[in-house]
């Protein structure tokens, strides 16, 4: 066991920063800082200060309830912040509680420009890195699409990378919104003005593409990406893929199988990048968890050859003749107990066992609808088959689905979520989408190294005890790889439930 050792980002809120535990009020700000800020001269640190001067500013208090040295992330989330920025609700999110859209991988999704900022801020600043400023500053860009058709989920990423602020950062903490537009130019642009801005580290961007752009201008600089795509064909040395990557995800569910007894693996995938990319890391998946890979197969999504693709994979045709040979046989020998196993064939559709024991389906959706249909119509019994999906498989509208009742797949532990997300809702004034926890969790790291240690490098990133944020424990690699400790969760008639639940340190998942 580890658990002593790993680094809690979010709740390392030490005595000295808290003198003899008073009620501190710090400002916490958001936005470029300029060159020369105003000085404080009538007590309004807030508004006198920065605010006529930055992009945006938040003004946040922090009073501390006891003499604790650390708070448990259940104690921070669990608080009413009385000074904690608050928005009215606009569009409130779509089903928040599911889980992230997989089509991450392919970087077709998700936040908001500079439309509510006050008039005349938000203007792009030129170089302000040798500034005076920036030597005693901890500047960290966030790289978001606040523009376009994903600018709902940039902002709401953008909020809980101010909670994260709010309940860890330090004074001299600066955080800097860019926006990419999710596009690779866009990353390119802001990762340009980011460096010139003096910031040491950068968190996001979301789509891969971005981070491709992105990641080009930081390697150059020496600067660290935590970025938030599921995307590892972007991960480097250098440039982190934190988010929820499915390949992890799936080799936590099939090592829970191998301990249910289902050892022989099989996959039906859909034939497009996020397939392939996973089909690309089953093998190693499979062997790892002590398992074997048969049978691999790909379906077009929406395709009219779908239904036989299934049919194909699940071998029906040649069992179902097994069961029409085997009912002659009976037929044939007339004997009382062959009378008797015919009356037992009554209602089975197909004969012969199929080579597989358990099933990944990466499908999401109204996709994985239609897939695990088709599957039982074939006659591969979920009661048989242990299908095995992905965070995706966290939406309620799936629940009810028969053909994946007690299907399994991995996930944050659902409780840090439920509180993360009231929080949210009661500071924003409406639900997050579920990924905007990777906000959270990687502004809370960088604040937390950025106060503690002063230090926003490479070594100090890949710690390899990780870090506990709201999705669980997870470190860093020198590859640019995440790891996560998972939840595993069925689908039972009341919904999902945890079944295994998240580790609590790295020796228990790799």
């Amino acid at each position: 066991m580890k658990v002593a050792s790993v680094v809690h980002l979010v709740y390392l809120i030490r005595r000295a920063h808290y003198p003899a535990c008073e009620t501190s009020y710090r400002e916490v700000r958001v936005g470029f800082p300029k060159r020369h800020p105003l000085q404080n001269q009538d007590g309004n640190s807030a508004w006198c200060r920065v605010a006529r001067r930055t992009a945006s500013v938040v003004v946040l208090s922090l009073g501390l309830a006891a003499c604790n040295a650390t708070t448990s992330i259940t104690d921070l989330l669990g608080m009413q912040r009385d000074g904690a920025p608050v928005e009215t609700a606009n569009n409130p999110a779509n089903d928040p509680t599911r889980a992230p859209d997989q089509g991450l991988i392919t970087d077709a999704n998700p936040w908001p420009g500079d439309a509510a900022l006050p008039e005349g801020e938000g203007q792009e600043i030129l170089t302000l890195y040798n500034d005076e400023a920036a030597l005693n500053e901890k500047r960290v860009a966030l790289l978001l699409p606040l523009s376009g058709p994903n600018e709902e989920l940039g902002r709401a990423m953008r909020h809980a990378a101010e909670l994260a602020m709010f309940d860890v950062a330090g004074d001299d903490f600066v955080l800097m919104p860019i926006d990419t537009a999710g596009t690779y130019q866009g990353g390119q642009a802001a990762a340009h003005q980011a460096i010139n801005a003096g910031a040491k580290m950068i968190l996001g961007p979301l789509f891969a593409e971005s981070v491709s752009g992105a990641s080009e201008i930081a390697k150059a600089a020496g600067v660290p990406v935590i970025a938030f795509s599921n995307n590892q064909r972007v991960a480097e040395s250098g440039v982190w893929v934190n988010g929820f990557v499915p390949e992890d995800q799936i080799a936590r569910a099939a090592g829970y199988a191998t301990t249910q007894g289902k050892y022989r693996f099989a996959a039906l995938l859909p034939q497009n990048d996020y397939g392939r990319q996973i089909a690309g890391a089953l093998q190693g998946v499979v062997s790892r968890v002590g398992g074997s890979l048969g049978r691999v197969a790909f379906y077009a999504p929406g395709s009219e050859n779908l239904e036989q693709t299934i049919r194909d994979f699940a071998n029906y045709d040649a069992r179902r003749a097994n069961l029409r040979a085997r009912k002659r046989e009976l037929q044939a020998d007339g004997s009382a107990a062959s009378q008797r196993a015919l009356k037992r064939l009554e209602g089975v559709d197909t004969l012969g066992e199929l080579d597989f024991d358990a099933l990944i389906l990466p499908a999401t959706g109204g996709e994985l609808r239609q897939v695990s249909a088709l599957l039982a119509y074939f006659d591969v019994d979920g009661a048989q088959v242990q299908f095995i999906g992905t965070f995706g498989w966290n939406d309620p509208g799936l629940f009810s689905e028969p053909a994946l009742k007690g299907g399994i797949f991995a996930a944050p532990d659902p409780e840090n979520w439920k509180l993360f997300s009231d929080r949210f809702q009661r500071t924003f004034g409406e639900q997050p989408p579920r990924i905007s926890s990777l906000a959270y969790d990687s502004a809370a790291l960088a604040a937390v190294l950025s106060r503690d240690s002063g230090q926003m490098t490479n070594e100090a990133v890949t710690n390899p005890n990780g870090f506990v944020g709201v999705d669980g424990i997870f470190r860093l690699t020198a590859q640019g790889r995440s790891e996560r400790g998972y939840a595993v969760m069925q689908i039972q008639p009341d919904g999902a439930k945890v079944v295994a639940p998240a580790p609590a340190a790295f020796d228990q998942v790799f």
